[in-house]
């Protein structure tokens, strides 16, 4: 397996010396049991386990023994031997007592500051302390070295799949969450383990991939294939991660969790407890505890300032957003793979932007606002993106971005509670990752794809042209204060620039308002003498040359440096006058 839990891992070695070693250790293994004891419903803190207590007394327990590590570690400076608290069975019994009486809440609380006070006892160790075996056993002892001796207890805790599911998701919402939080550019940066973070998540999700798949043979036969070598494994991963696009790993990582809950929601409770609890202990293993044992490597990546987090949103920003460009306005009236319109999307998107500004001040605070209804959210979306234009889903996600920029802008220069990132990070740049996949799919990529968008939006360019007559191209002025005949000979002149281009195969580029005003002038005055219906003519003639020079690259993706620049000289230039000249879109 994957982890250095006790009872699930194949890792070995001796306990750690170095003092980030010890806290990392510390850390990890109560993260996992703490976070899978929280996640546990209520009506299971009473219920009797084999050990003979309850959930409740068996926390304050844990949180007890936890809490003696400072005093413990001032008495072995002082010179004292003495490393235990008196009569274990009778602190044992009294602090059940104590406990029977108090609220999940408290509870959970003590073992929270016992937990943050131990750490800081042993962030306080010298280096000759640490190599004194009498303080690091102490520690071990009440921390990693005692939360095994109550595995047992969790896994009996654990009644069914949803018990079991609940610890899972618990655990790897935060973890999805951290890894998002990430960027997609800092999945390609190194972990403090050696390891690229992109491998990282290549790894997690192989071995939910694997331990899927497990369940999987379980389930159907009652069997389990040996473990595999983990060293093997992991660098088998690795190697198959060099070189692959970052998007394409959190996707197998995301598809390995949904087959492992799919194989959770499957089991009986005579499944998750046969064979000394074998499924629980194989799915703490390669999740909430695998989860935990990278936890601090991921979080370190984590961006805590307001301008760290703005530079990871506008990293998520700028490709989603230049790929909603390069795409356009007509083919956000089509459906997507999800089943509803990219409008519809878009205002998905937009709207949990738009939900940010009154959620941000309880997230400083560490806490949570009312929990909205996403699926009526979000269906409310989808069927308000059939009828709102596509221009106005565009403008509407647009300034609820720029919206979420200006709060976290003139957030105060310090550190941001990991709630707040998270929802920054979840409806932001995170969420933009998981729906560019959507745009991508409609961007077009052969050159029969590109002659189809072209098509698709020179028809309604031509009929508005059409309906102006050719009489009245000289008359009335559009928004830009051209005339329609000036609009024609604009648009003639940046399609003849496209065939140039595509023609000669070299593109122009480092194109600037003032070359471009220049261009568009030139394209104007050419034309000045041409008549309107010779200017027409002209329009269509040069159109058929584009469309024949677009097939006349041949079949297949078009090249990128085309691909990159056509749109913009052809349907996406036509778009902005119909736009201009009132044609809704």
């Amino acid at each position: 397996m994957s982890t250095t839990i006790p009872a699930t891992s194949e890792a070995g070695g001796k306990g750690p010396r170095a003092r980030n070693d010890l806290l990392a250790k510390i850390s990890q293994s109560h993260r996992a049991i703490r976070e899978a004891i929280g996640a546990l419903p209520a009506s299971r803190w009473d219920d009797p386990l084999p050990a003979g207590w309850t959930l409740k007394e068996m926390v304050g327990h844990l949180a007890f023994w936890e809490s003696t590590i400072p005093a413990a570690i001032e008495s072995l400076r002082a010179g004292s031997n003495r490393e235990d608290s008196g009569d274990v069975d009778a602190e044992n019994a009294r602090v059940g007592d104590e406990v029977r009486g108090l609220s999940r809440e408290a509870v959970l609380g003590r073992w929270d500051d016992a937990h943050a006070e131990a750490l800081a006892a042993a962030r306080s160790l010298t280096e000759s302390e640490l190599a004194e075996h009498s303080f690091t056993r102490k520690i071990e002892g009440e921390t990693f070295g005692h939360y095994p001796e109550h595995y047992a207890d969790l896994g009996a805790a654990i009644k069914d799949k949803d018990d079991l599911f609940a610890v899972v998701q618990t655990a790897w919402v935060a973890f999805r969450l951290a890894i998002g939080a990430i960027g997609l550019p800092g999945l390609e940066g190194k972990t403090a383990t050696g390891w690229t973070y992109k491998d990282l998540v290549a790894h997690a999700g192989a071995w939910e991939d694997r331990t899927a798949k497990r369940l999987e043979e379980f389930r159907a036969n009652g069997t389990h294939a040996a473990l595999d070598d983990a060293d093997e494994f992991n660098a088998a991963v690795v190697e198959r991660t060099r070189g692959r696009d970052a998007r394409e790993v959190i996707l197998e990582l995301d598809q390995a969790h949904g087959r492992i809950l799919d194989q959770i929601a499957k089991l009986s409770p005579e499944q998750i407890h046969a064979e000394d609890g074998w499924v629980g202990a194989v799915v703490a293993g390669n999740t909430y505890g695998h989860y935990a044992e990278h936890f601090d490597e991921v979080f370190a990546a984590v961006p805590r300032r307001p301008d760290e987090l703005l530079a990871r949103m506008r990293e998520g920003w700028r490709p989603f957003r230049r790929a909603l460009n390069r795409l356009g306005l007509t083919p956000l009236a089509e459906t997507t793979s999800a089943g509803w319109t990219l409008k519809g999307m878009l205002g998905h998107v937009a709207n949990w932007m738009e939900k940010i500004p009154a959620e941000m001040p309880n997230r400083l605070q560490g806490k949570r606002g009312p929990t909205p209804d996403v699926d009526a959210e979000n269906g409310r979306e989808a069927e308000a993106g059939k009828t709102r234009s596509a221009h106005d889903a565009v403008t509407r996600q647009d300034a609820a971005y720029k919206t979420v920029v200006d709060l976290v802008t003139a957030l105060p220069d310090r550190d941001i509670d990991f709630l707040a990132v998270r929802l920054v990070v979840g409806e932001t740049y995170g969420h933009f990752v998981e729906h560019g996949a959507e745009i991508e799919a409609a961007l077009p990529k052969t050159t029969a794809d590109f002659v189809r968008s072209i098509e698709r939006v020179w028809k309604p360019f031509r009929a508005t042209i059409r309906e102006r007559g050719r009489s009245g191209l000289g008359g009335a002025r559009t928004a830009t204060g051209w005339t329609y005949k000036d609009l024609i000979a604009h648009s003639i002149g940046w399609m003849e620039q496209t065939i140039r281009e595509m023609r000669s195969g070299e593109v122009s580029t480092g194109w600037t308002k003032e070359t471009i005003d220049a261009f568009n002038e030139r394209s104007v005055r050419t034309h000045e003498l041409v008549g309107p219906e010779a200017i027409v003519d002209e329009l269509d003639t040069v159109y058929r040359n584009l469309i024949a020079t677009v097939r006349g690259l041949g079949p297949g993706p078009m090249e990128e440096r085309f691909a990159t620049t056509l749109p913009y000289y052809t349907y996406l230039h036509w778009e902005e006058h119909l736009v201009e000249l009132g044609v809704p879109l």
